[in-house]
């Protein structure tokens, strides 16, 4: 309450100028609370995208290491030259040698992949010196043992082995390697085993320009390959002794967040793991962040002291106006405000100290408008009263003319007062067909009358059309086309015809007049067109449909279907010089009662 007191004892002034601070100040705060959020969600998948995505890298190309050793194999396994060559050595030493030189023509140009051939007998082959390494000694590793469980076709995969070549071994220190029974078939005993190997170097080179830490485990979470050699054999939860890790994670490890990502490679089970600092991967984009909201603060806070320094400039008049105000009120008419501009305050104070001098001119005005006020009230009644006077005295004309027997001359006046009683009384824009004719028969019978030559008319239509509904007064405009233009040269016959072709109303308007040449009759068709694109651009106004005879032509009623119906609305006109004009309309069906 004591809040809210003192909330009401402050100015006007003061509160416009706390309220636009807290209108600033508290979307500022939020928005830079929004901005420090979202930009770090930002930062950290940006980070975790450029990570993963060197990964990826890598994955695909120890994916094509391990391929390539695959693909050895799977050549020597399934090469019938060594196979047979194979079977020759035992007693051939020319078929021993032309088998080593085969060997290292499929290991090829890959300086440190290395292929071992044993047979059963106790045989070996191979593309490198049996001085460096004896290829038998490979039957006494334990995993040798494992090749006769493998499935046929299957190949068992090693890493981080010793490298058994004595000559690379200082500088290569590890190997991986693939062995594999060979058979001849799923069923049959090996007849052969299969061992290639590459460096270990050649898997951790591919670590060498990365920023993160790569590490390739196997299924025992053993660390296989790694940019330090002293891990490789080494257990991946003594480097980082997390239970159940997550990937992708960041996990706190010695006072530093890491970045953790695992992917999946293509054999073995084995996967490789990045370990990153994730405030050096994020360190540049921090830093572009802190300066971004840095400024922000420095354009708030600078905006805030414009905005308090601009309110009270702005603001001061209204303080003064509020101050002769209380003057006023305490009864000094002499006060004046003195505020001149040319903006609203300026104004105001203008108009506030020429206020006491203009109110006996006020309350003239005042008077004034009361006395134009009635007489537009007057004005009103006589509006409403001159119409039905009108229809009175062509009711009694009417009348008297009955009387002395015109019936002619009384049709033809009966025929302009209801057309008027109907222009006057109805406002709707949409009418019953049958409303619509009778306005068209009172029309034509009133140019008849007019006409110097001799007209008639026809209507063919289905009682059942008579209640389906058409804005008003489309009819009256072509007809009065035909009047006009039609039977200027002689007198002729209209015909009025609507029927109804499934959803669609079908009004037809014929004349047997002069018709239109060639010329006319495209400048007709061009104009309307031209009527399309205006109502698309919206360029023209639409006639006021409360106004009496509005419908000034044949283009007016064009206008006013199509704004009405748009694309379902369609005109189509037909002429023969001499001969007719036909006008066709074709617009949807709207029924407005049931009887």
């Amino acid at each position: 309450m004591k809040n809210k007191h003192r909330l009401s004892q402050l100015s006007f002034r003061q509160k416009l100028i706390l309220t636009s601070i807290a209108c600033l100040v508290i979307p500022t705060i939020g928005m830079l609370y929004i901005t420090i959020i979202y930009s770090k969600l930002i930062i950290r998948e940006h980070s975790l995208e450029k990570a993963t995505q060197s990964l990826v890298i890598v994955q695909s190309q120890i994916n094509v290491i391990f391929e390539e050793m695959v693909s050895v194999s799977n050549f020597v396994h399934f090469d019938p030259e060594i196979k047979n060559l194979l079977e020759e050595a035992k007693t051939n030493p020319v078929a021993a040698r032309t088998l080593t030189n085969r060997l290292e023509q499929v290991a090829g140009d890959t300086l440190d992949l290395r292929i071992t051939l044993l047979d059963k007998n106790g045989h070996a082959f191979s593309d490198y010196s049996f001085y460096d390494f004896d290829p038998r000694k490979f039957i006494e590793k334990n995993w040798f043992s494992k090749l006769e469980q493998l499935s046929p076709y299957d190949t068992l995969f090693l890493g981080a082995e010793a490298n058994y070549l004595s000559s690379l071994a200082s500088d290569k220190s590890f190997v991986f390697m693939t062995a594999r029974a060979l058979r001849e078939g799923t069923k049959t005993p090996p007849y052969a085993y299969l061992i290639v190997s590459r460096s270990e170097a050649s898997i951790r080179e591919r670590f060498a320009s990365m920023e993160e830490d790569v590490y390739l485990l196997n299924e025992t979470q053993t660390i296989l390959s790694n940019r330090n050699q002293a891990l490789i054999g080494s257990n991946f939860n003594t480097i980082l002794p997390i239970a159940e890790p997550v990937f992708p994670d960041i996990v706190e490890f010695k006072n530093e967040n890491q970045l953790l990502l695992s992917l999946p490679l293509k054999y073995a089970k084995w996967r490789l793991v990045s370990v990153a600092p994730y405030e050096q991967l994020t360190e540049r984009l921090n830093g572009i962040n802190r300066t971004g909201l840095l400024l922000q603060a420095i354009f708030a806070i600078s905006f805030l002291f414009a905005l308090t320094y601009l309110l009270r400039k702005f603001t001061k008049p209204v303080f003064v106006l509020g101050k002769v105000a209380r003057r006023v009120e305490a009864g000094d008419m002499m006060v004046r405000s003195n505020i001149r501009g040319s903006d609203e305050i300026g104004s105001l104070g203008f108009s506030f100290d020429k206020m006491l001098d203009r109110i006996q001119l006020m309350l003239k005005q005042v008077e004034m408008e009361q006395e134009l006020k009635r007489q537009a009230e007057i004005a009103m009644l006589q509006a409403q009263i001159n119409p039905h006077f009108l229809f009175n005295v062509l009711s009694s004309i009417r009348l008297k003319l009955l009387m002395k027997h015109d019936e002619e001359n009384a049709f033809i006046i009966n025929s302009l007062s209801s057309m008027l009683r109907a222009s006057f009384s109805n406002q709707e824009e949409f009418v019953s067909i049958a409303y619509e004719l009778e306005s068209a028969k009172q029309y034509m019978e009133l140019m008849r009358f007019t006409m110097r030559y001799p007209t008639d008319s026809v209507v063919n239509v289905n009682i059942d059309l008579l209640l389906e509904t058409l804005p008003r007064f489309i009819l009256q405009p072509v007809i009065e086309n035909a009047y006009k233009h039609g039977f200027v040269q002689g007198g002729g016959r209209i015909i009025i015809s609507i029927e109804k072709i499934k959803s669609m109303l079908k009004i037809r308007v014929e004349d047997n007049g002069t018709g239109m040449d060639e010329n006319t009759l495209t400048a007709l068709i061009h104009h309307i067109k031209q009527q399309d694109l205006e109502i698309e651009t919206l360029q023209i106004v639409e006639t006021d449909i409360n106004s009496p005879f509005h419908g000034i032509g044949l283009i007016n009623v064009y206008q006013r279907l199509k704004l009405i119906y748009g694309d379902s609305f369609k005109m189509n006109i037909e002429s023969i010089h001499g001969h007719r004009t036909t006008v066709e309309l074709v617009l949807p069906l709207k029924r407005i009662g049931g009887n």
